[in-house]
C-alpha cells in the first residue's frame, strides 16, 4: 500500500499540471487521485461539441481563477 500512496503523490494530480505533462482525457477519468467534480465534468463535455466545451471551460477557470485570488487575498 505505501508504493500506491507514493505513486498517487507523484501523479499528475499532486504536482498540478504544466501544458507539458497533462493527462490524457482517459487517464483522468481512471486515476484515483482525479476529483468527482472534474470526473464528472469531463464526461459531461465529451458530449457537448469540443469547439463549444473547450470555450466554456477556459471562461469558467478564469472565473473560478478569479474567485481564487479574491478569497485568498481577503478581498
Amino acid at each position: 500500500m505505501q508504493l500506491r500512496a507514493e505513486q498517487r503523490e507523484e501523479s499528475w494530480m499532486s504536482k498540478g499540471p504544466t501544458a507539458g505533462d497533462l493527462p490524457s482525457i482517459d487517464e483522468v477519468l481512471v486515476d484515483p487521485a482525479a476529483s468527482f467534480w472534474l470526473k464528472t465534468a469531463l464526461r459531461s463535455a465529451l458530449c457537448r461539441d469540443p469547439v463549444d466545451a473547450a470555450h466554456d471551460s477556459e471562461i469558467l477557470a478564469r472565473l473560478l481563477e478569479e474567485r481564487c485570488d479574491k478569497i485568498l487575498s481577503g478581498s
